[in-house]
């Protein structure tokens, strides 16, 4: 068995091999099926270690997730820097190219932002969650400057868009993933309408969502007046 790390730097790329390979794993088999006992074992280290590093499964992937995510937010302000944002078609712009690409090349995050509100965030300790989300905050706040530099987006509308669109990939996750014994039901009974394409819903639902939301919830919140928005 490996020795337990005890440098900062030796912790650190431990931590890392540990989501590589249960990142690895999770690619390859449903998240019910990854016992911590079988991350040690590929990993050729003892349980105790494992839960030195990470004291629950479900923190051990919060922990993955928030690393996609702040790949996410890494890539995003990178986008929001070569494209401004000089109205609001530019902004709708730049959240359905990031959501698409998002979607094409990068599973591994649509999985877990599927599971974030019911297995994760229900499970993972307060601490932990409180620590990582300061750590997403500074960096979503990085993006929203920028986005908001021309003063044709606020804030608030920025965090609320969002927030709504982790909700549309979440739900649209969850009602195009059928159980295998209901996809056989489905094709013996030639009833492929049933079917749901995941691309497809999460790309209409975030467009009309887009579309909208200038006539129902960019208003003066405090006059109760649209602003201008042209």
């Amino acid at each position: 068995m490996a020795k337990r790390a005890m440098t900062s730097e030796a912790k650190a790329a431990k931590s890392k091999s540990i989501l590589d390979k249960s990142t690895e794993m999770f690619m390859v088999l449903d998240y019910d099926k990854i016992k911590m006992s079988d991350i040690a074992k590929n990993l050729g280290i003892s349980n105790g270690i494992l839960f030195v590093y990470f004291r629950t499964k479900e923190e051990l992937f919060f922990r993955i997730l928030c690393r996609e995510y702040e790949k996410r937010l890494t890539h995003l302000i990178e986008m929001a820097k070569t494209t401004p944002v000089r109205d609001y078609e530019d902004f709708k712009n730049l959240v359905m190219n990031e959501l698409m690409e998002l979607i094409d090349q990068n599973p591994l995050y649509i999985k877990l932002e599927s599971m974030r509100t019911a297995v994760f965030e229900k499970n993972v300790d307060a601490e932990t969650m409180l620590h990582q989300k300061i750590n997403l905050y500074k960096r979503m706040s990085e993006l929203v400057g920028i986005i908001c530099k021309s003063s044709i987006i606020s804030p608030e509308d920025v965090m609320e868009i969002l927030q709504t669109e982790a909700s549309i990939i979440t739900g649209c996750k969850l009602s195009a993933t059928l159980p295998e014994a209901v996809i056989h039901i489905i094709e013996q009974n030639d009833l492929n309408g049933l079917k749901r394409n995941f691309e497809e819903d999460v790309r209409k639902t975030m467009i009309w969502y887009l579309d909208g939301y200038p006539i129902n919830h960019m208003v003066n919140r405090t006059a109760g007046q649209r602003p201008q928005f042209d």
